[in-house]
């Protein structure tokens, strides 16, 4: 993984214009492309996006378009759902948006998810402050819910090594 290159797009970097159903996908699988281990595996499709949809994760589109609210749920869902259920993923969130705005809340992931690739892929310092101005259980439990993803992207990733190193050498 190129930890040094992985960037979440801020709040205000995501598209200002509405997006069609497969815009959004072609727009996500390129934001997460550099956190998607499995690369068989699509980390957004029409059917995610729908079930996302109907099961509440992600509030209908307006006129078929989905807005920049819509497009950072989304990239928060797909960075979670490698390690945590969908039901988890709703309690996190909620946990989020009910302590401080949307925009905010979304940024603070970015920041946190950056820091926790650069500390489990580069420096191996999990010590790094906290972003938050002011820690609460609410901020922690973005921490750690960021490093849990770091921690399962890095060790699929060392066993995906492993193993191609065992199969060359056969």
């Amino acid at each position: 993984m190129e930890s040094s290159k992985f960037h979440l797009p801020r709040f205000n970097e995501l598209p200002r214009v509405p997006l069609y159903k497969d815009q959004v996908i072609t727009y996500l699988e390129d934001v997460a492309k550099s956190i998607n281990v499995n690369t068989d595996e699509k980390i957004l499709t029409p059917t995610m996006l729908n079930n996302y949809v109907k099961q509440k994760v992600v509030s209908p589109p307006k006129d078929k378009k989905y807005n920049e609210k819509h497009l950072a749920y989304l990239i928060v869902v797909c960075v979670l759902k490698q390690v945590f259920s969908l039901q988890e993923i709703c309690s996190l969130i909620n946990v989020q948006i009910e302590s401080c705005p949307i925009d905010t809340a979304y940024d603070y992931f970015c920041t946190e998810a950056e820091k926790a690739i650069e500390a489990v892929f580069i420096t191996r310092d999990f010590s790094y402050p906290s972003s938050a101005s002011i820690n609460t259980l609410e901020s922690e439990m973005v921490r750690s819910t960021v490093m849990a993803v770091a921690h399962k992207l890095y060790i699929q990733m060392q066993l995906t090594e492993m193993n191609s190193n065992l199969e060359n050498s056969v």
